[in-house]
């Protein structure tokens, strides 16, 4: 049997996303396209989880990942990428269910669009697209709790 969830039960509502910051290097372009490259590339990727108050009951959280492709010594390409969404929690959320949502649920969702990008950033800079590898959030380890996750805005004057 199927459940129907009302609308007022909705957990959270990611409003929008964006990119809030990109940048990409390729120090050795274009002279490393006419280069025989014997070797494997050593490709690190690093991410993080940020999310911030932005007024009563919205965040804004942020995924930020780092993508370095370099031979032994030189960079073929350096990507940084910030990419957020601004989302609203219900009232009604525990304070741990809000931590699972903005550290967790929200990256996971906004995960596809950032592969996306870095794919489409490297194939147009005239690199193989650079296929990111999925990410579990469910697995990720939560090293800090988010501020104010009670659902209070960040400046709440009193």
């Amino acid at each position: 049997m199927a459940e129907i969830i009302n609308n007022t039960e909705k957990k959270f509502e990611i409003l929008n996303q964006f990119t809030k910051d990109l940048s990409f290097e390729a120090p050795n372009s274009p002279r490393i396209f006419f280069e025989k490259i014997e070797e494997k590339p050593n490709v690190e990727v690093g991410f993080e989880i940020k999310s911030m108050p932005a007024g009563e009951n919205l965040f804004e959280v942020n995924l930020h990942l780092t993508v370095k492709n370099a031979l032994k010594d030189r960079v073929l390409y350096f990507i940084e990428l910030s990419y957020s969404s601004m989302v609203t929690l219900n009232k009604e959320n525990a304070p741990e269910e809000n931590t699972d949502i903005l550290l967790k649920k929200v990256p996971a969702y906004l995960f596809p669009f950032v592969r996306g990008i870095v794919a489409d950033l490297t194939k147009e800079s005239g690199f193989p697209p650079f296929i990111l590898a999925p990410i579990d959030f469910s697995k990720v380890e939560v090293k800090q709790q988010p501020n104010n996750v009670e659902n209070k805005p960040a400046n709440e004057n009193k």
